[in-house]
């Protein structure tokens, strides 16, 4: 007789959906200074710049010295981006998870959360539009005024002036990097109070938590190795992404960015709704939609600065 006790072995389903791993929230958007966009298709935001300094007065009655204001403009255009979905009720029927809307939307929310993520780095390293229209552009973050940045190879070296970091001999986040990126900000007149923000990828968070400096408790009082976080360093708030660029030339550098939080705009005509509704034109099924409309911009090239580490 042959063998048949496989035929009534019974199988168990889980009633629950469990998420694969995925990044949840936007990491920048609370990193950036967030600017409602109200009844308008796009927004500008006006900057002024530093004083010249003001010059000794010599004789009795004599003429007030008359300069110009260092004034600029910035325009961002914010787009509306969405995503929808139908759940059939015959489907659900048939699945023991039943009511599939609320791991839809949060499902969605993640991957809004990606997109605004997305747009903010485009921001920080792209064209940013610029005069009285926005017909203008700087092209690039290297091409901000004053702009430098740091090459991949050993030691802290900055580049040349308005130069896009090259990638050399490329090695991970070391603490002569770390220094040189403070520096930096110095030297530009960043107002130390501003807080500054560094977007890393997990292989820095590695080298990092190798610098004896951040990971030994005669220096650093976190305890970074108990918990495997560099959060607080040199007066970066350190968070890792894996979004970041690689460099164009070799991929073999990834560009990571040190920034403050007004660096960035996120302009937004309206955040993220999200809307479960009945549709009768599809047989009563169940449509979740989400949408947002918004964009970003950068604000000026002192407030950014890229750094190449190892991929």
């Amino acid at each position: 007789m042959p063998y048949t006790m496989d035929q009534v072995a019974a199988q168990q389903f889980s009633s629950t959906l469990y998420q694969l791993a995925q990044q949840k929230e936007s990491k920048f958007a609370s990193r950036v200074r967030r600017e409602p966009v109200a009844s308008a298709e796009l927004a500008y935001f006006d900057t002024v710049g530093p004083e010249t300094a003001p010059e000794q007065a010599s004789t009795r009655h004599g003429d007030t010295p008359l300069d110009e204001g260092d004034f600029g403009r910035r325009k961002v255009t914010p787009f509306k981006w969405h995503k929808g979905r139908l759940l059939d009720q015959p489907d659900l029927d048939r699945m023991r998870h039943g009511d599939m809307s609320g791991v839809t939307l949060q499902g969605f929310a993640s991957s809004f959360g990606r997109k605004k993520d997305d747009l903010i780095i485009a921001a920080m390293y792209g064209a940013a539009a610029i005069s009285k229209t926005g017909a203008s552009s700087v092209a690039s973050l290297e091409a901000e005024t004053g702009q430098y940045g740091i090459i991949g190879t050993t030691g802290g070296v900055r580049t040349a002036l308005n130069t896009l970091p090259s990638v050399g001999t490329v090695v991970g986040l070391e603490l002569a990097k770390i220094l040189l990126m403070s520096q930096l900000f110095n030297e530009q007149d960043v107002d130390p109070d501003l807080a500054k923000h560094w977007a890393v990828t997990p292989t820095d968070i590695a080298y990092m938590l190798d610098i004896t400096e951040i990971g030994s408790a005669d220096y650093n009082t976190l305890k970074v190795l108990t918990t495997g976080k560099v959060e607080t360093f040199m007066g970066f708030d350190f968070f890792w992404t894996n979004r970041l660029p690689k460099d164009a030339a070799t991929s073999t550098g990834w560009r990571t960015f040190a920034f403050t939080t007004d660096a960035i705009i996120l302009a937004y005509i309206r955040d993220l709704e999200s809307k479960i509704s009945e549709r009768a034109d599809k047989c009563n099924s169940m449509q979740i939609y989400s949408a947002m409309d918004l964009g970003a911009v950068r604000m000026e090239g002192a407030k950014i600065h890229e750094c190449i580490t190892k991929v």
